[in-house]
């Protein structure tokens, strides 16, 4: 088995969320790492992945087979009849999804309180008919600014590549407000590494 590593460039503020809130200040909080860094849990990653290989088994694309998302992603909602009625139980995936994190040299180098530059607020409003804000619609959320970020995929077949490939570039935003511009982005993959 690989370990494929690739790369997540963002074009534009992103936000990959918690569920928090900060109370005044923001009603969306970005995912950060103890040093309030930000990062992109692998399980995310995982699901975007095997939505973008769904969809693309569902367009026909060639390279993507029911084999290929069990072996990578796993097989849900499989049912088990026992006695004691219905269960779902999952097919355990081969591959483990890492975070999505800064480069080392941006690690060592963004500590705790420089890490808050890395971050910005956006504010919107709903406006009604006559072009006034509707009340209590003002919400405001915490956003990233455009980063590269690295993540790996191990236990990987070296048989999927040309179907990971196509499952990476098949996402081209991702996060909160994706409707609205945030979270453009490109995967790309830069190695693949031989395990012993």
């Amino acid at each position: 088995m690989n370990t494929l590593i690739y790369q997540i460039e963002f074009f534009d503020y992103w936000h990959v969320g918690t569920g928090l809130v900060s109370g005044a200040n923001s009603d969306a909080l970005v995912q950060k790492d103890k040093e309030d860094r930000p990062f992109i849990p692998g399980k995310t990653l995982k699901g975007l992945l095997r939505e973008a290989a769904e969809t693309l088994k569902s367009l026909n694309h060639e390279k993507i087979t029911d084999d290929f998302i069990q072996d990578v992603f796993g097989e849900r909602n499989l049912v088990n009849e026992e006695a004691s009625g219905t269960k779902r139980i999952e097919k355990e995936a081969k591959s483990f999804f890492g975070n999505a994190t800064l480069s080392a040299s941006l690690q060592n180098d963004i500590t705790k309180s420089k890490a808050k530059f890395l971050y910005q607020q956006i504010a919107s409003t709903a406006i009604e008919k006559n072009g006034q804000a509707k009340d209590y619609s003002l919400r405001s959320i915490e956003v990233t600014v455009p980063l590269v970020l690295y993540a790996s995929i191990s236990g990987f077949n070296k048989d999927y590549k040309e179907a990971m490939t196509a499952c990476l570039s098949w996402i081209k935003r991702m996060g909160l407000n994706r409707n609205r511009g945030l979270g453009r982005c490109q995967f790309k993959i830069l190695a693949k590494k031989q395990n012993t």
